[in-house]
C-alpha cells in the first residue's frame, strides 16, 4: 500500500523538477525515455503517475525512489565543461571495454571502417549517430554518456521551457477543440441527413 505522503505531492511538477535541477534538457529526458516531447510534456503535468512508470522514470534519472519523493532540490554539482567529455574517446573506450573488432563493428553499424574512424574522433555525436552507436553497442545513453554533466553550456532554460509547457498545452487544447469540430459537423450531417 502506498502511504499518504507520497500523493501530497505533485509527481509531474517533481519530475520535471528534478530534470532542471540534473540540468537536462526535456527533449533531451524525452529521448532518454524514448517517447515524444509532447508525452513529456503530458508526464509533466500529471498530478500522479503510475509507480511502475515513475520507478522507470526515477531509473533514468539516477535516482531512487526515496529521493524522488524527498528532493528538496540540492545543490546542483559543479559540472563539467562540455570540452572534458569527448564522443569518441568514450566510444573507443567502450569499444575496447567490449573487446570489439572495430572491422566488425563499422559493419554491424553500416559504415566504412574510416568513417567509423572519424566518429573516433569527433567530440560530439549527433542525436542520431549516438542513438545508433548505442543500439549496436547495446548500451543505453546514459551509460554511453557515463552521467558526465554534458549540458547545454548553462544556459539557464527555465524561462524557454515555461513557454514550451504553454505551447504543448496551447497544442493540447487546439487538438480538443478540433475533435469537438469534427464532432459537431458529423452531428449536423446526421440531422440534415
Amino acid at each position: 500500500m502506498e502511504s499518504v505522503s507520497k500523493n501530497i505531492i505533485h509527481e509531474g511538477a517533481r519530475l520535471k523538477q528534478i530534470v532542471r535541477d540534473k540540468r537536462m534538457k526535456i527533449l533531451d529526458f524525452a529521448e532518454l525515455a524514448d517517447f515524444s516531447n509532447q508525452i513529456a510534456h503530458y508526464y509533466f503535468r500529471k498530478e500522479a503517475i503510475k509507480r511502475s512508470t515513475l520507478l522507470e522514470f526515477c531509473t533514468l534519472l539516477g535516482i531512487s525512489l526515496d529521493e524522488f519523493y524527498n528532493w528538496s532540490n540540492p545543490r546542483r554539482p559543479a559540472l563539467q565543461p562540455a570540452s572534458d567529455f569527448h564522443y569518441g574517446q568514450r566510444l573507443n573506450e567502450l569499444i575496447e571495454e567490449k573487446g570489439l573488432n572495430k572491422t566488425k563493428l563499422a559493419e554491424r553499424m553500416g559504415l566504412s571502417r574510416r568513417a567509423l574512424y572519424n566518429l573516433l574522433e569527433k567530440a560530439v555525436f549527433s542525436t542520431e549517430q549516438l542513438k545508433k552507436i548505442c543500439q549496436v553497442l547495446e548500451v543505453g545513453q546514459k551509460e554511453f554518456l557515463g552521467h558526465s554533466g554534458v549540458e547545454d553550456g548553462g544556459i539557464d532554460l527555465s524561462d524557454v521551457e515555461s513557454w514550451k509547457d504553454k505551447y504543448y498545452k496551447l497544442l493540447e487544447d487546439h487538438n480538443k477543440v478540433l475533435v469537438e469540430m469534427a464532432r459537431l459537423r458529423e452531428e449536423l450531417r446526421n440531422k440534415a441527413s
